[in-house]
């Protein structure tokens, strides 16, 4: 599960409570919300978090994170990094189930997006105790981030962050982010080449880049992505963009820098709003503005915020409602996310997910119903 391990006192959980309360008032009022229970799931996954989603072929595809079996698959573990399941069941008022996932011969569900032959032969080198080559539990990962549709290319992009990890609790860091290409017909993402000759050559933003794939939108031909990055107990969130046809081509990217507008570096960046590491921003067209919809970090209140732009201004955000809270142990829920496929009377009425831990290596998907003025 995607947790981060943070100690903070109470000053500063005061602090963070307080947070985020710049900009003016949002233009949204939350009319009433409902707790619509568990989101079906196979009987093989014990957990998973995340769950950025869109509308493939009918369909409503998710893209999970961590998820964790039951028993092992045909490669003998029972933990995976990502997977994805899809659904045709677009009418959420009743619940949301009917997911089938992509699985092996043993009926476990596979990762959705690949490894590469580098890193799969670094994660195989570094298998087991012993292992081949130390220090042994060594990995990559690849963890999902949102998604976008480009019908006109078909094909859908979907950001990703390859994280490298070794034996111990949140002993992980990230190396990079990028984007997977989703070829209509095909049955998982590819992940292309994207800086050739580089030490992780599908790498399209490297470290120093900003983990660009917090959140994603298409606006007026342009693919616009967020980076929310852990600045002491803030989310402050960076924003690029570059145009949907040449979001592959790292040169055709530009930043946020506030007054000086848009610009090419992306050290120059300007935090647009606060949000979370994994958020939802859209347009709405009941609202007529973009909507920004996250967890509020280390809470369980989901906060939502309105801009006449991708780029703001943003609104205070406005606390929409607080999600049902672990049952199990401490922690926060970080992972609250609207479906814009399962919306209704043009978005007034949303419908959420979010993960929450039910026991140990345990947790359960919710469903939310939201419904605004």
């Amino acid at each position: 599960m995607r947790h981060e391990a943070l100690l903070v006192s109470g000053l500063a959980l005061g602090l963070l409570a307080g947070c985020g309360e710049e900009g003016p008032p949002p233009e949204a009022a939350v009319r009433a919300t409902r707790d619509l229970g568990l989101v079906e799931s196979a009987a093989s996954i014990r957990g998973r978090d995340g769950g950025y989603s869109l509308l493939r072929d009918g369909q409503a595809v998710f893209f999970f994170g961590d998820t964790i079996l039951a028993s092992p698959g045909e490669d003998g573990s029972s933990w995976r990094n990502n997977t994805c399941a899809a659904s045709a069941d677009l009418d959420a008022r009743d619940g949301l189930g009917g997911f089938v996932e992509r699985e092996d011969a043993l009926g476990a569900p596979v990762e959705c997006f690949p490894r590469t032959a580098q890193e799969a032969a670094f994660n195989l080198a570094h298998q087991g105790d012993p292992c081949q080559t130390e220090p042994c539990g060594a990995r990559y990962a690849v963890w999902p981030g949102a998604v976008v549709d480009d019908p006109e290319r078909a094909r859908a992009l979907a950001f990703y962050h390859l994280i490298y990890a070794e034996p111990g609790d949140f002993n992980f860091s990230r190396v990079g982010s990028s984007l997977a290409v989703w070829p209509d017909g095909q049955a998982a993402p590819e992940r292309p080449e994207l800086a050739p000759g580089a030490e992780h050559p599908t790498q399209l933003f490297p470290l120093s880049d900003p983990a660009f794939g917090s959140a994603a939108l298409v606006d007026q031909d342009r693919l616009y992505a967020y980076a929310c990055e852990t600045d002491w107990v803030a989310k402050p969130c960076r924003l690029g963009r570059a145009p949907l046809a040449d979001a592959l081509d790292r040169a055709r990217w530009e930043f946020w820098a506030g007054e000086a507008g848009w610009v090419d570096e992306p050290a120059r960046a300007e935090p647009v709003m606060e949000g979370n590491d994994m958020l939802a921003v859209g347009w709405n067209r009941h609202l007529e503005r973009f909507l920004a919809v996250y967890n509020q970090p280390m809470d369980h209140r989901v906060m939502l915020r309105t801009a006449p732009r991708p780029e703001g201004p943003w609104s205070a955000p406005l606390e929409a409602f607080e999600c049902l809270a672990p049952t199990e142990g401490s922690g926060w829920i970080y992972d609250a996310l609207p479906h814009p496929e399962l919306a209704r009377e043009d978005g007034r009425v949303q419908y959420l997910t979010f993960s929450r831990a039910t026991g140990f290596l345990m947790s359960e998907l919710r469903l939310v119903e939201l419904e605004l003025e």
